[in-house]
């Protein structure tokens, strides 16, 4: 499965918890970070998210959010962009790319490639790092 890489500007980060603030919008997300963070805050990081489902619902009509605005997301809204059927993953594209893993088998059925898709996810959402730019 492919992953999006998300860029976004670093509001805190004390080792175990990495608020991050994605551009053009006024969340404030925290992730446990996966890898060390090199750049300081204030700066740019780069990365990919990745958090587990508890229960996916298909949706009519929709959008792109995260419950809640500021702080560790506890719902998660968007397309589904693609899946991974052996592994029970599924990549959401939200306010942020994020990569779902679906705890329950028939959470599976209920994607479909470019359908809209909700969920609540376990707490400790993991920002993957990747490169991080001191800009």
């Amino acid at each position: 499965m492919t992953t999006r890489t998300l860029r976004a500007r670093i509001r805190e980060y004390d080792g175990d918890r990495l608020v991050l603030a994605p551009a053009g919008n006024a969340y404030e997300l925290a992730f446990v970070p996966d890898g060390a963070v090199q750049a300081e805050i204030g700066h740019r990081v780069s990365g990919h998210v990745e958090a587990i489902a508890l229960a996916v619902h298909p949706a009519e009509a929709g959008g792109q959010f995260i419950e809640p605005v500021q702080g560790q997301p506890r719902i998660v809204a968007g397309r589904v962009v693609e899946i991974d059927a052996a592994a029970s993953r599924v990549l959401v594209d939200s306010v942020v790319p994020i990569t779902l893993t679906l705890r329950a088998h028939d959470d599976l059925a209920q994607c479909v490639e470019g359908g809209f898709v909700n969920c609540h996810v376990e707490s400790g959402a993991v920002f993957v790092v990747g490169d991080a730019k001191g800009d």
